[in-house]
């Protein structure tokens, strides 16, 4: 095929064009790759506390082959004296957490469309929520005529309800 060919009809004008675009760009994109700026010098990592690297770690060691070792039927076995817990999981004895500050209930609005919305005050914000949506340390779970149940992270639950409704 031809130049001459290549330029007879204008959708081959137009193809050829396109391939030529296409090449230069894709030209251009290499020479970027290739051409990479330096990057800068690393800075030395210094421990900033030198302390916090000498101190013990949290919990003992656990002694996986002493575990692996003993027979798991044995019948001397026995639970150990504190049960275990997850990382983070606080123990039995630690005291219950205070409850955060509850907010004010001011009013509510039902629709039917499930787009219901409720007007609480925490502290000295005023806030339209809906279900799902946070305010403090509580979430929204239902909002009802002149009433609105709230739940924590932590389980604590409050249903709050409208103090004068209809005035």
């Amino acid at each position: 095929m031809t130049l001459a060919d290549l330029t007879k009809t204008r959708g081959l004008r137009f193809a050829t064009g396109a391939l030529v675009i296409s090449c230069a760009l894709f030209v251009w994109t290499l020479v970027g790759a290739v051409r990479a700026e330096p990057l800068p010098a690393a800075t030395p990592m210094t421990p900033t506390n030198v302390d916090a690297m000498k101190r013990l770690p949290l919990h003992p060691p656990v002694d996986v082959q002493a575990a692996v070792e003993k027979d798991l039927f044995a019948d001397d076995r026995a639970a150990p004296a504190t049960p275990y817990r997850m990382p983070g999981e606080e123990s039995a004895d630690a005291p219950p957490k205070a409850t955060p500050p509850k907010p004010a209930l001011i009013g509510t609005a039902i629709a039917e469309d499930g787009r219901s919305f409720a007007t609480l005050q925490l502290a000295d914000t005023t806030r339209l929520v809906h279900v799902g949506s946070k305010l403090g340390d509580w979430i929204v779970r239902s909002i009802a005529r002149g009433k609105v149940v709230l739940e924590t992270n932590d389980g604590a639950r409050a249903e709050l309800a409208v103090p004068h409704p209809g005035t």
